[in-house]
């Protein structure tokens, strides 16, 4: 739906509390299929120029002007390990959240190939994170769940860029 919509920003709303039906932005990093509640998503934009930062961390691919403010902005699938994050077409979007509580939030922006579309979803359809044997960091996922026949990755965004080691641990 929106992956359609070429040129134009997107400006979507924040829910106020409003759990009865909790929203999902789904959006792809590469093949696959991620979700943020929506009320962590200040908009999506068209790429623009991003900046680089000198000494960086890898993670941070530089900073974008949004509305006269500046933005870093992460590559998502480097911060979350998922290897190859050269590329983008057409569809590529910087989707800019808003992080933590109080009279401060933290605005960050993320790049996505694509963003998919806002969708309702029912919490008690969620599966858990996989358990295979080995030790890895799941705090992040709140839980899996299904995007018409793929499985969708819902993210706990806060917990993604909760402060580690630095402010973007893992780059």
């Amino acid at each position: 739906m929106m992956a359609q919509a070429a040129a134009q920003d997107f400006l979507l709303p924040v829910l106020d509390g409003q759990e009865d039906a909790p929203q999902i932005l789904t959006f792809r990093l590469g093949q696959t299929v991620f979700g943020i509640d929506v009320r962590h998503v200040r908009e999506v934009l068209d790429v623009t120029p991003i900046t680089p930062v000198a000494n960086a961390p890898a993670s941070l691919v530089g900073m974008v002007d949004v509305r006269h403010e500046g933005v870093p902005v992460v590559d998502l699938k480097h911060k979350l390990r998922m290897g190859d994050t050269t590329g983008g077409g057409s569809d590529t979007r910087i989707v800019v959240l808003e992080i933590g509580a109080g009279d401060a939030p933290q605005v960050i922006a993320i790049i996505a190939d694509a963003v998919l579309e806002v969708v309702e979803h029912d919490p008690a359809t969620l599966e858990s994170p996989p358990r295979f044997g080995e030790a890895w960091d799941a705090s992040f996922i709140r839980g899996i769940g299904r995007r018409d026949q793929e499985f969708m990755t819902l993210l706990d965004i806060e917990a993604v860029f909760r402060p580690r080691d630095g402010m973007f641990d893992g780059g």
